[in-house]
Parts: structure tokens; C-alpha cells; sequence
């Protein structure tokens, strides 16, 4: 049952609940979902409730309604290979970001140059009113969007970006093009949620949850000069480690 005294609309709440059953697997994929009568009763609410939260699911693009069949949990199986990469090295950091762009198509949203925000700056130890070269580009897989990228470059590398290269090249190619020598990579993953502009991008709602990876990209002097921010839709991206032991270097934990 839904608690119902919540500022959050109560649709808004069951579209939540249903999103993550469904991420979780709760649902099987080749048989339907419990029909809006059933939901409705299993909730407490009315159809209408249910049908605006399902109507965000399908937009969403997490559940298709066949008619005469009813609702099944979208196939994302496709999205696999991308979601589970295993990064542990810049190389294998390169050979994941190759496997995305080989997957995925590109569509440039913009490319200017402009007062870079304080957070940025701070990142790449630069003045608050820095100017940098900005990039943004969704990509999408199976035609629905995958991810919003918005990077962050030194003028002396991004200026040398062309917007028909971002639309068919990676970005981490492009600035090796450009002379960057990429020596280490600093990247941090924070769940967040979708504001206007994210939202607008992925076609999905505003408050959507979505994780943020942050990159930062150093040269042979171990300077920043690329900092890049990526929105993933929550249910379309995982991110796994792989941790082994290392030969002669046990340690015992103290009492």
C-alpha cells in the first residue's frame, strides 16, 4: 500500500515503485504485468493513478503495451555488454569507451566556448571565470537515449574540435588527435537525478534517477586539461569493478 500523505503526486510515487521492480527484475519479460485493475487494488488506488504511472513507464520506454496482450517489460538485453564493463586501467578504460561508440550513435547538441561552471574550474585548478570549450552530445542505443555527455576542454585542445567530428568520433580519440597525451584518469560515480536539461535530453521525467559519472583527464604533466560530466538513465547503466588479491600482500586485519 502507498502512503498517501506524501507532497509527491501519488502517480508520481507508484511510477517510482514500479521503475524499480522493474530494474530489480521483479517482473518476468515474456509474460504481461498485472493489469491496471489488479495494480489498483494491490495499491489502493484508483485506475487513473495507475494509468498515468504506467503512461510514464512507456514513455520511459521500460514497458510496451501490445493491445489484446497487455503490458510486457521492455527486451533490454542488447544493453548488456555495455552496461557490465569491468574498467580497471586507462587502457581498459579506452577499449570500453571504443566498445560504446562501435554501439552506439552520436547526435551533437552543441559545441561553444564560455565561462566554464565554478565546479569545473575547481576540479581542473583553474580560475573561478575560466573559459573552456563545451561539447554536448547525447548517444543513444536501440534509437532511445543512452547517455547526456558534457565536456569540459582547455582551449588549446577543444578548439580544434569540429561539430561534424563530434557527431561521428569519440571524444577521447579527438583530443589525442589534438596532441593531448591522456597520462591518468580520475573518475567518481554519484547517483543524482534529472534536472530540466538532463531530462529534456534522455526523454525522460524531471526527477528521473540517474547516475553521473565524472571524468578528469590528465596530460604527461599530470595537469587537468578535460574534464567530462556523463548522465546515464539509472536502469540502463551498471558500472563493475573487478578487486583481486595481489602475490605477497596479505595483511591481517588488527584486533
Amino acid at each position: 500500500m502507498i502512503e498517501h500523505h506524501s507532497p509527491t503526486p501519488l502517480y508520481h510515487r507508484i511510477y517510482a515503485v514500479m521503475r524499480e521492480r522493474i530494474i530489480k527484475g521483479y517482473y518476468r519479460s515474456d509474460t504481461p504485468v498485472p493489469s491496471e485493475a489488479e495494480l489498483a487494488e494491490s495499491f489502493s488506488v484508483s485506475r487513473i493513478t495507475i494509468r498515468r504511472a504506467m503512461e510514464m513507464l512507456t514513455m520511459e520506454g521500460l514497458v510496451t503495451r501490445a493491445r489484446g496482450r497487455g503490458t510486457f517489460i521492455t527486451d533490454r538485453s542488447n544493453e548488456n555488454e555495455l552496461n557490465r564493463a569491468v574498467v580497471s586501467n586507462v587502457n581498459g578504460l579506452f577499449r570500453y569507451l571504443n566498445a560504446v561508440g562501435e554501439s552506439t550513435r552520436l547526435k551533437v547538441v552543441s559545441l561553444d566556448v564560455g565561462e566554464a561552471p565554478p565546479r569545473i574550474c575547481a576540479q581542473m585548478g583553474l580560475p573561478p571565470t575560466a573559459e573552456l570549450v563545451r561539447a554536448v552530445r547525447v548517444r543513444s542505443l536501440d534509437r532511445r537515449p543512452y547517455s547526456l555527455s558534457i565536456a569540459y576542454l582547455l582551449p588549446e585542445i577543444g578548439g580544434t574540435l569540429k561539430r561534424n567530428d563530434l557527431a561521428t568520433t569519440n571524444m577521447i580519440d579527438l583530443v589525442q588527435q589534438a596532441g593531448a597525451v591522456v597520462e591518468q584518469v580520475e573518475q567518481t560515480l554519484t547517483a543524482t537525478l534529472a534536472d530540466d536539461y538532463a531530462a529534456k535530453h534522455l526523454d525522460i521525467p524531471v526527477g528521473a534517477p540517474l547516475m553521473l559519472v565524472n571524468r578528469l583527464f590528465f596530460n604527461a604533466e599530470l595537469k587537468p586539461f578535460y574534464a567530462a560530466e556523463i548522465f546515464y538513465c539509472a536502469d540502463r547503466y551498471e558500472y563493475r569493478v573487478s578487486l583481486k588479491r595481489e602475490d605477497g600482500k596479505d595483511f591481517a586485519l588488527g584486533n
